[in-house]
């Protein structure tokens, strides 16, 4: 069954093969799985229909005229990172596949292909784009966290080092804990203790 990013709308695939009859077929056997079928005939028109269907897959041929599977690889990538790219090869190039692999692609199919083994093969390349995805949303989310918790912190710092130096000042030269008190904090500000010592003395003049 075709994997749903949400529960209306169905997982798109761009095929993109020259030959009508190969886009036919797989266009026929994916909607039958459930998912949203586009075509192109060409590098090119992949990537027109790339822009505007925003495909989650891409099933593509490596020997096409003009752009090839492994000139169009990369592009498609640039358009979306997140694209899951599955080639299919004629049995004599895999060398070529696997050279579409290090460029970006998730697995590659010798043709004439098997419907099952392209069933599990988009599967697992969806499932690895979503993990993907996840990933970097769950990475995202954490940053956030921290930022914000380090906020908090910085804020509540500076809330307590203002009171302590309020204190300090109220207290006067006459507490015999003065001294130990002032390095506490210039150490746990990371102060040099002489710019605590000014801000302390200009503290006892305010009115």
């Amino acid at each position: 069954m075709a994997t749903h990013d949400a529960p209306s709308t169905p997982t798109t695939v761009l095929v993109v093969d020259d030959e009508e009859g190969i886009r036919q077929a797989l266009d026929r056997f994916l909607t039958r799985l459930g998912y949203r079928v586009l075509q192109a005939a060409s590098g090119a028109e992949a990537l027109e229909r790339q822009q505007d269907g925003h495909p989650q897959a891409m099933l593509s041929d490596i020997r096409m005229p003009n752009m090839t599977g492994v000139e169009l690889v990369p592009k498609a990538l640039a358009l979306d990172s997140d694209i899951a790219i599955i080639m299919l090869t004629a049995i004599d190039e895999p060398r070529t596949a696997i050279e579409c692999m290090k460029l970006g692609a998730q697995d590659y199919l010798i043709k004439p292909v098997d419907l099952d083994e392209l069933e599990l093969s988009l599967e697992a390349a969806l499932r690895l784009r979503q993990l993907e995805i996840d990933r970097r949303e769950l990475e995202q989310w954490l940053a956030h966290q921290v930022a914000e918790r380090t906020r908090d912190l910085e804020e509540r710092t500076s809330l307590a080092a203002e009171i302590a130096l309020d204190a300090i000042a109220a207290a006067g030269e006459g507490w015999t804990g003065r001294e130990e008190a002032m390095q506490k904090l210039a150490k746990e500000l990371r102060t040099p203790p002489q710019d605590l010592v000014r801000e302390v003395e200009k503290r006892r003049r305010l009115p």
